[in-house]
C-alpha cells in the first residue's frame, strides 16, 4: 500500500473524519434540511391544494355567473315579450275604438239621411198639395171650399205615396 501511496494511519484518519463528518452532518445538518424540504414539500403540497379550491371556486362562481346571465336573459325576454303583448292590445283598443267612432259616424249620417229624407217628402208632400190646391182652383173655380179641396188633395197625394 505504500507503493501506492497510501499510509494506514492516514486512511484510518480519513475513515474516521469522514464518519465524524457524515455524523455531524447526520446531527446538525441532515435534520434541518431534511425537515425544511419537507416543510418545503408540505409547503408546495398546500399551494397546489389551494390552486385546486381556487379552480373549484373559481368554477363554481363561473356557474353561478352563467347561471344568473341565463336568469336575466330569460327575464330580458319576458320583459319584451310583455311589452309586444301590451303594444298589440293597445293597439287592437285603439283599432276597436276607431271602429265604433267610425260606426258612430255612420250611423249618425244614416239617421241624418233618413231624417233629411223624410222631411223632403213632407216638403214635397206639401209642395204637392198646394200645387194640387191651385190646380183645383184653377179647375173648379170656386166651387169647392179650401178645405174640402185640402183634404180630397192629401188623399191624393197619400193614394199615390201608396203605390210606390
Amino acid at each position: 500500500m505504500e507503493a501506492l501511496g497510501l499510509v494506514g494511519k492516514q486512511i484510518i484518519a480519513n475513515f474516521i473524519g469522514f464518519g465524524l463528518f457524515l455524523w455531524l452532518m447526520q446531527r446538525f445538518a441532515w435534520k434541518p434540511i431534511i425537515d425544511f424540504m419537507d416543510k418545503r414539500r408540505e409547503e408546495i403540497a398546500g399551494n397546489y391544494q389551494k390552486i385546486d379550491d381556487e379552480k373549484a371556486d373559481l368554477k363554481k362562481i363561473r356557474e353561478e355567473y352563467e347561471a344568473h346571465l341565463a336568469k336575466i336573459e330569460e327575464e330580458a325576454t319576458q320583459r319584451i315579450q310583455a311589452a309586444i303583448k301590451q303594444g298589440q292590445d293597445a293597439a287592437r283598443e285603439i283599432e276597436e275604438q276607431a271602429r265604433g267612432r267610425a260606426q258612430g259616424i255612420v250611423d249618425k249620417a244614416r239617421t241624418e239621411t233618413k231624417r233629411v229624407v223624410e222631411q223632403a217628402k213632407l216638403d214635397l208632400k206639401d209642395y204637392i198639395v198646394e200645387m194640387g190646391i191651385q190646380a183645383g182652383k184653377n179647375a173648379a173655380r170656386d166651387t169647392l171650399d179650401e178645405s174640402t179641396h185640402r183634404r180630397l188633395v192629401e188623399k191624393f197625394v197619400e193614394e199615390m205615396g201608396s203605390v210606390r
